[in-house]
Formats: structure tokens, sequence, C-alpha cells
């Protein structure tokens, strides 16, 4: 069974589809459950190509109703998963599990979210911390298992590399539909997730001092 996530509906469902394939399993394709439709369009490819019936078997659906029903099913041995801490535990939790007619001990491989930090040390070129900090905090709008979520600065260096970071979110981050390429924060996935970033906003600025806001184009706020 493989369960692919949102934000890489694509590249990441490719390899958790490929690589059982290429060593001889058949497979469950799960798609997320909010980006079924280009996995369906990679799986015709897939049928296109010659993959033969009933090796990839393509699953969209609710994670917590077909995602618990394949991760259960005894005759399920591997699982990989790409998503949430939350999701990733429960399968865990569920594969641990051994049901009638079980002949082999689940394995699970999850790679779940996390929250990356960049350390800026009082050694660093700032300019480049700067640089790599802006790039992947706001790459494809933050949404990634990679986006760094925070950042570690040596207190000599810290106040530089705010300013720095302000300027150049400034100057290099817009708003936009992405639309030829020409917007550095492109469309949220879905409103469910466009509301968890107002929320860690809130969090953030709650917390701490929010050092910048940038403005959001009124026609694309949570369209």
């Amino acid at each position: 069974v493989s369960i692919t996530p949102w934000n890489f509906p694509l590249a990441i469902l490719v390899g958790m589809t490929m690589a059982p394939v290429v060593v001889g399993n058949g497979m469950l394709l799960k798609p997320a459950s909010n980006t079924p439709i280009l996995a369906y369009k990679m799986y015709e490819v897939m049928e296109e190509a010659g993959v033969p019936a009933g090796i990839v078997n393509f699953v969209p659906g609710s994670g917590s109703e077909i995602g618990d029903l394949m991760t259960d099913d005894p005759r399920v041995r591997f699982i990989t998963f790409t998503g949430s801490k939350a999701v990733g535990v429960r399968i865990y939790e569920r594969a641990a599990k051994v049901h009638p007619g079980q002949r082999h001990l689940k394995t699970v491989v999850a790679e779940m979210g996390g929250k990356d930090a960049i350390i800026v040390d009082k050694s660093a070129d700032i300019e480049a911390a700067v640089e790599g900090i802006v790039a992947s905090a706001f790459g494809f709008a933050g949404q990634k298992c990679s986006a760094c979520s925070r950042v570690i600065v040596h207190q000599d260096v810290a106040e530089a590399v705010t300013k720095g970071v302000v300027e150049r979110t400034k100057a290099k981050v817009s708003v936009g539909t992405g639309v030829g390429g020409a917007s550095a924060v492109t469309a949220i996935a879905d409103a469910n997730q466009f509301e968890s970033v107002k929320n860690y906003i809130e969090i953030g600025a709650g917390e701490g001092t929010l050092a910048y806001a940038g403005e959001v184009p009124a026609e694309l706020n949570g369209s």
C-alpha cells in the first residue's frame, strides 16, 4: 500500500508507486483525498505504458475510511506513507496489530512532517543564510516537509539576520496565482490548508513579535 501526499501529488507518488512494482510487487495506490485527479492521470499513464492489470490498483477516498481499511487488511505486508505525523502514528499503531489470517508482521515506512530549523552561527555568511531562509520558508508556499519553519540564530547576528530576512521577503516574495511562474508564493492546496496557514501566523504573532506582514491581493484571499 502506498498512501501519497497532497503537496507533491505527482513527484512523490511516482516513486512510491513504481518502486514496489519494479521489484515485483502488486500494490494499492491511495492518493491524498484532496488531490486524486492527478494521481488518476498517472495511473492512466501506467496503463498506457503496459503495466499489467491488477499490478497497480487505484483506490481514492477518505484516509480515515479507506486508509484504515487497507492498513488493517491481513493481506497487506508493506505500507509506505508520506504525510502528517498524526496520520503516520495512526498507521503505525494499526499496522502493529496482527489480524486473523495475517502471515507477516507489517513493515511501515513513513515520512512525516516536522519543524525544520535553519541554524545560523555568528561565523555564518549572513547574506547566504538570509537567502536560504527565505527560499526555504516561502518556496512552494511553504507546503513541503523540508520548508524552514524556524530559525535558530546566534544572538550576535540575530538583528542582522532578522533585518535581512524582512528586506529580502519584501523584495523577492510576491503572492499570486503562479500562472506563468511570476509569483514566489502561489496557491495553497485547499481552504483547510489556507485556514491552517492563517492560524499558524496568528500563533506566531501571539508568541513573539510579527516582524513583517505582507499584503495578500483581495481576489486571492481565501479563493
